[in-house]
Parts: structure tokens; sequence; C-alpha cells
């Protein structure tokens, strides 16, 4: 069974479909959220942006903001192999895209909720074309240097994957995964979050070796 499900997820087709699935689920929450008040997929303030933005008639801000979400995030998906569903589908699309459909006076498909699953429907599926397009052009053996290393600095349980962070820098070079090693020990000491000070030290190492 685990293998079957396995063969499935790795399918182009497969992801395709899960995207389809978040974008869906997505502006479905955003829709309850600005209907009911409640079921938004992101942070608050994100939900207050768009609130406020609708209130005011001034939607630019919500529009950059959460677009520039989702455009690194797709960007960054086909180089890394993951995509960032928080900030590609869950603001990128909760909020800059739902925000960028209410600006051009298209409310009705996100304030209907049978057409909010189906306009999330359709962004997910060209989110994913567009991921799996950029994926498809890249040159055979190109990769992005250093992004085999994929990090969560942000949430204080990273700091229990800093030896996982340390292992696949040491995989990528020794001395790149010693400075991140020294890095982590003086975050430690100063009681920060250390798979912050791992990434500092090896990005300043990256610089030379």
């Amino acid at each position: 069974m685990i293998e079957k499900l396995n063969k499935f997820l790795m399918k182009d087709w497969a992801f395709l479909l899960i995207c389809v699935a978040i974008c869906a689920g997505v502006v479905g929450g955003t829709h309850t959220y600005l209907v009911n008040g409640t079921g938004y997929l992101t942070n608050f303030a994100g939900g207050q942006m768009l609130k406020l933005g609708i209130e005011s008639g001034d939607l630019g801000a919500a529009v950059g903001y959460g677009g520039g979400f989702l455009i690194a995030r797709v960007l960054e998906g086909p180089l890394v192999g993951l995509i960032d569903i928080g900030g590609s589908m869950m603001h990128g699309v909760g909020l800059g895209i739902c925000a960028l459909i209410i600006s051009m006076g298209w409310g009705f498909l996100i304030y209907n909720f049978p057409l909010a699953i189906l306009t999330g429907g359709f962004v997910g599926l060209v989110i994913g074309l567009i991921v799996m397009g950029v994926r498809k052009l890249m040159p055979s053996g190109v990769t992005a240097g250093g992004t085999a290393i994929m990090m969560g600095v942000g949430h204080q349980l990273s700091n229990f994957l800093a030896p996982l962070f340390l292992l696949s820098a040491l995989q990528y070079s020794i001395p790149i995964g010693i400075a991140g090693a020294l890095g982590g020990i003086a975050f430690y000491i100063k009681g920060k979050n250390c798979v912050g000070g791992i990434i500092i030290g090896m990005f300043i190492a990256a610089f030379f070796f």
C-alpha cells in the first residue's frame, strides 16, 4: 500500500492534483473568512490586511504582499524540489490572488462558495503547471548550489532538527559543515535558535569553499 502511494505521489499529474486540492481549500477558506469571520488558512495579519483593503477599497498592499510570496515560492519550488505551502498557497493564493480577484471587480468568484472552490482549483492547476514547466525546462544536471539543504529557521521546533541540518551540511561540504557547527555553538551560547547559527555559519563558509 505504501509503495503504491509513493508511486502515485511521484507522478507529475499527482502533483497537479495536490496543487488543485490545496488551492481550492485555501480559496474556500478565504470565502468562509470573509463571509463568516472564520476559516482563514493563513496568519491573522494577512486576514486583517485583506479585510482592511476591502473596506478601504485599496487592495494594493494585499496584492503586493501576498503576490510577492507566491512568485518567490513558485520560482523556488522547482529548484529545491519542495514548494512552501504556507508561502505559495496559503499566503500567496489566500491573500494575494484573492485580493487581486476582488480588486478586479470579480469578487463574486470569492463570495460564492462553489465558485470559490472552482476558482481555487483553477489557480492551483496554473501554479502546478508553472512549477512543473520550470522544472522540465531546467537543463539536465543543473542544480542550485546549497538548495539541497532545506531549512526551517522560523520555528523553535527547528532546534530539534539541528543535527539533521549539520549532517546535510557535512554531506554537502566538510568545511561548510564545520562552519555551521561553530555558528550553532555560538548561537547556543547566546541562547538563540541553533539552526539560525548553523545557517549563518554555512552561508559565510560558502563564500570561501
